[in-house]
């Protein structure tokens, strides 16, 4: 049966798609499911369905699009993990809103202690953690902050489960242990013998526009270069040669350098002299403009390349897709080629509303989980 089986479901009704994916996931030694779907599949009744049919956990979240095998997009997809070479601890932290910082802390010492540790003694060698997060809580920042600073020296990447664009009143759900819950975020603590990466892909390049932050809001920018920052973004559009559509995704966006690293925020929307993004920003941010490089080249190298550090091949990946990385390739007729990109390999992921690389929550941008060949086999 190998380490890793898949399954993919398509149909929104929460009872047929769990019984699918299910029965695909039938077997011994099952240590591990991760599961995705739809937002118009009930949350509630498909976590707790799908979870009554297995012998194993259950973690997941909702999306605006399930990236799974098949010849046309799955409403639901799922990964199990099978066999001696995985140990699994699991984290929930609830009523994030609340608490953000110190239930996102307390989540990654609740994982340790599933697996008879402790945070300071994990071995990067041996542990890596994954974080799904509800993307519409609005705590997101602070959970990546924390459950990342909880345990500094392992890798941790994650996603922001998502609901219908746009709507204001739709929430995004992340499930564990058969319940479906907002507010909320989940860490999964992986030990494992095989080799494995922590992926971080993004295919933005960078222009020669650069401007300061001098007023802003949580996620609004409400002055760059002291003047109102929609006016004075699409200056700076200008100025490349473009131009701000307040209606449609903006084809350029926002990178906090760190170091060489750019770290990207999303344009999601004009309203009035307001600038929104789908990360927070602080005046006194430094922000280049960034606009779309290879999205299918650069994809194809970084995953090429994370294959062979991890023995030669991936024999699963899980994959955190930010939406407008699909929008992008919808807008260039893209979709098909990117699709078969992750289909190279076996991958179950998702399009989430921000992407977490170590403590800081992304956008545009690809993180993941590979997992690879036994460590002896390398």
């Amino acid at each position: 049966m190998g380490i890793v089986r898949t399954a993919t479901a398509r149909g929104f009704e929460p009872e047929r798609v769990a019984a699918e994916l299910a029965a695909g996931l039938q077997g011994d030694g099952l240590r591990l499911v991760v599961a995705f779907a739809d937002w118009r599949v009930d949350s509630a009744v498909f976590a707790r369905l799908l979870q009554q049919a297995l012998p194993a956990p259950v973690v997941g979240c909702s999306t605006v699009g399930v990236i799974g095998d098949g010849a046309e997009p799955p409403s639901a997809a799922a990964i199990g993990f099978y066999g001696d070479w995985v140990r699994v601890g699991i984290g929930i932290a609830t009523e994030l809103p609340k608490e953000s910082l110190a239930r996102s802390r307390d989540a990654v010492h609740a994982a340790a202690r599933a697996l008879g540790t402790t945070v300071d003694a994990l071995d990067p060698s041996r542990f890596v953690a994954f974080t799904l997060v509800d993307g519409s809580c609005g705590q997101e920042e602070l959970f990546c902050i924390a459950s990342a600073a909880t345990a500094p020296q392992i890798r941790v990447v994650g996603g922001s489960a998502a609901t219908e664009p746009g709507s204001t009143t739709r929430r995004a759900y992340v499930w564990a242990n058969g319940e479906a819950m907002a507010d909320a975020g989940i860490v999964v603590l992986l030990e494992t013998s095989r080799a494995f990466e922590a992926i971080t892909s993004q295919h933005m390049v960078p222009t020669s526009v650069k401007t300061v932050v001098t007023a802003a809001s949580g996620r609004a920018v409400l002055e760059l270069d002291g003047r109102p920052a929609a006016r004075r973004l699409r200056e700076l559009v200008a100025e490349l040669g473009g131009t701000v559509d307040p209606a449609k995704p903006s084809e350029f966006a926002f990178a906090r350098f760190i170091g060489d690293v750019p770290y990207l925020r999303s344009m999601t929307g004009i309203e009035g002299d307001k600038v929104n993004l789908a990360c927070g920003v602080e005046p006194g941010h430094v922000l280049r403009l960034m606009r779309p490089g290879d999205l299918i080249g650069q994809t194809q190298k970084d995953l090429a390349a994370t294959a062979q550090r991890v023995g030669g091949r991936i024999d699963a990946l899980l994959a955190f897709s930010c939406i407008g990385r699909h929008w992008e390739a919808a807008a260039r007729g893209l979709e098909k080629p990117l699709a078969e990109t992750y289909a190279a390999y076996p991958t179950i992921g998702f399009q989430s509303f921000g992407e977490q690389t170590g403590m800081l929550l992304v956008n545009h941008t690809l993180t993941g989980l590979a997992i690879g060949a036994e460590r002896d086999e390398r």
